[in-house]
């Protein structure tokens, strides 16, 4: 850029010229020449800049298009892992969840870029990607984490599951990459995924968990009947364990016997409060300044989860009971150091359980009951470790599917589904289950015979005895 310096009283100005930018100096001016000039000269080497940065960049396009088949009309050099930080920046913080936000990023981060985020994107073919899904599921090793990770397995290499996850997202991402005219064709559209096959979640039978509920009944205990109180919502109003952390006194109706469900008790980066997608009702106070997670109460992920769940006389029954108790806590012991999040399911000081919390809780019941005697068959021995707090909730759409004669819209809007396959994907089908359809067909079988056209006849009479006018009609239609 042009600068200026003073000689001898006068002032000279050096700026650059030509291709080469070679110096020149123009001196003897004064000192409002001297400024003129330097301006005019920098908005010359400004417009210069930029007609050659320009010019660059369309000598790099001609370049990209020229080496690659797939190269779109505006084509980058971007790496995989370049664009995938734009599309995450551009389109998932405003399309995705918190949730899914931190899981997908953390796949790139851990699976992605460090194997196969070199590459640029318009020279990713279908064929490389099918063999870094092939080196993903042969030999590369699971990130260790905190707990099991989903789609882990013991010999410690990525499952299909993981692959078909972080398969989503690029398909995604590329789809996108088309549409911003980068690349010409999708290359994980033709992708060869591995098999993969949803394992089902194990779950209690309606009657086993029953148990449960009863063997945790004791109002004697405020924790053991906090949790008491959880399994109950969870069972009764088919919610998810955030859900159950989230409920507060005021969601609780009496008079109209509902609860509102609304709302999610969940833990969030503090880098994603600022996500579009993320509807934030209330930050509890943050206990250490040093976490880089918060605790809040959120909006659910669909407008289908939000609803009002019915309660018979029994949950009404429990809630009440569990308000006495907080109540008689917080005069008797707490007081004013009580933290009142007017939360139902609350630790004795106020403060919320979370879902790992429930989850623990719900297992220790279950090591609990099988040290006293009690024996569950619904679930296989070997995979009773696999029973969470959140597989409740399958129990619960299994008994209401049962009770309601397969009412899948009356099931789906308990459980805040929007589509009818997540309500069959919850619901469980048991031994006992298959005996009672085949008695209920033999019974139907046996109020056959000559019963039915009795019926049908009476029914008959007493219709056209109502209605005169149809036996005239009937009568009319069938003259020749």
């Amino acid at each position: 850029m042009a600068s200026i310096s003073k000689r001898n009283g006068k002032y000279a100005v050096t700026y650059y010229e030509g291709d080469d930018r070679h110096p020149v100096m123009k001196s003897g001016l004064t000192a409002s020449q001297a400024e003129k000039l330097r301006d005019k000269k920098n908005a010359e080497e400004k417009k210069w800049r930029e007609q050659r940065k320009k010019a660059r960049e369309k000598a790099k396009k001609q370049v990209v298009k020229a080496v690659s088949n797939n190269a779109g009309d505006n084509p980058t050099d971007a790496t995989l892992e370049e664009y995938m930080e734009e599309f995450i920046e551009k389109y998932g913080t405003k399309h995705w969840g918190d949730s899914y936000y931190t899981s997908s990023r953390s796949r790139m981060i851990n699976y992605v870029y460090p194997h196969f985020g070199q590459h640029k994107i318009v020279d990713i073919t279908t064929q490389m990607i099918d063999t870094y899904y092939d080196f993903l599921i042969k030999e590369c090793p699971l990130v260790a984490n905190r707990g099991k990770q989903k789609g882990s397995d013991e010999g410690g290499h990525v499952t299909s599951a993981i692959v078909r996850d972080i398969h989503k997202v690029l398909r995604t991402a590329f789809n996108q990459a088309r549409k911003w005219k980068y690349i010409r064709q999708n290359p994980f559209n033709d992708a060869d995924l591995p098999e993969h096959k949803e394992e089902e979640r194990p779950a209690f039978s309606p009657d086993e968990f029953e148990w449960i509920l009863d063997y945790t009944d004791d109002p004697s205990d405020y924790e053991r009947y906090t949790i008491h109180v959880a399994l109950a919502i969870q069972y009764y109003c088919t919610t998810r364990g955030g859900e159950v952390g989230g409920l507060q006194w005021p969601d609780y109706n009496r008079t109209e016997k509902t609860l509102h469900i609304y709302k999610a008790l969940d833990r969030v980066a503090k880098k994603n409060l600022n996500l579009p997608k993320l509807i934030i009702y209330y930050t509890f106070p943050i206990m250490n300044a040093y976490n880089k997670t918060v605790v809040v109460l959120k909006a659910p992920k669909t407008e289908a989860t939000e609803r009002f769940s019915k309660l018979n006389n029994l949950m009404i029954e429990k809630l009440d009971q569990l308000k006495k108790m907080q109540e008689e806590m917080i005069a008797n012991i707490f007081g004013d150091d009580y933290q009142d999040n007017q939360l139902i399911i609350c630790q004795p000081n106020g403060r919320p359980i979370m879902q790992e919390q429930l989850n623990r809780k719900f297992k220790d019941i279950i090591v609990e009951m099988r040290e006293n005697g009690y024996k569950f068959t619904s679930v296989p021995e070997d995979k009773l470790d696999d029973v969470v707090f959140h597989s409740v909730r399958a129990a619960s759409a299994t008994k209401k599917m049962q009770v309601s004669n397969g009412n899948l819209k009356a099931v789906m809007r308990a459980g805040g589904w929007a589509e009818p396959d997540m309500v069959i994907r919850y619901s469980k089908a048991y031994d006992d289950d298959q005996v009672k359809i085949a008695q209920k067909m033999e019974e139907d079988y046996h109020k056959g015979g000559d019963a039915k056209p009795q019926q049908d006849a009476e029914e008959l009479l007493r219709i056209i005895q109502d209605n005169p006018e149809l036996l005239t009609k009937l009568l009319a239609a069938i003259k020749p």
